[in-house]
């Protein structure tokens, strides 16, 4: 949560005039409250082991989550403001259409999320096309396998 939400929201925030970046701060500390209620709703719970949920944790988790998309939602229009382009699509609220109206693949995000991991794992994309270099001759190839993140991130 740190390195993928937190942390660039810090970093775009402290890169901003201080009146924008005010905003951007307000909704990075309102997006980590919503996270920490997250957290509190589903303390003891793991993905692993079947376990039946309290219907009231369940709501506040869901309701948490939805303060943390408009949190979020909420960043991405100052950033879009501040950049003056959009950039940054909105997170459409619950609903069955959701995913038609964010425009973005699952099963896309899941393969960069899976390479991403690999190329972490075997040191980076340096180290990995250093030891892809020493394991493969013949031919240059991306060791780390990520895609060219123009195409990932402009999928319509």
């Amino acid at each position: 949560m740190e390195r993928d939400f937190v942390n660039p929201m810090r970093i775009l925030g402290l890169s901003m005039p201080p009146d924008v970046a005010d905003e951007m701060r307000d909704a990075q500390f309102e997006f980590e409250r919503a996270a920490q209620g997250i957290t509190k709703a589903t303390k003891g719970v793991r993905r692993d082991l079947p376990v039946e949920l309290d219907p009231s944790d369940l709501k506040n988790a869901q309701l948490s989550w939805e303060k943390g998309r408009l949190a979020i939602n909420s960043f991405f229009t100052s950033l879009n403001a501040a950049v003056g382009m959009k950039e940054m699509t909105m997170i459409p609220p619950v609903g069955p259409n959701q995913t038609k109206e964010y425009g973005r693949s699952q099963k896309r995000y899941f393969e960069l999320t899976k390479k991403t991991k690999l190329c972490q794992n075997r040191g980076g994309p340096t180290l990995s096309q250093a030891w892809g270099g020493l394991m493969i001759t013949g031919y240059l190839q991306d060791s780390c396998g990520i895609p060219d993140l123009e195409e990932y991130f402009y999928q319509r």
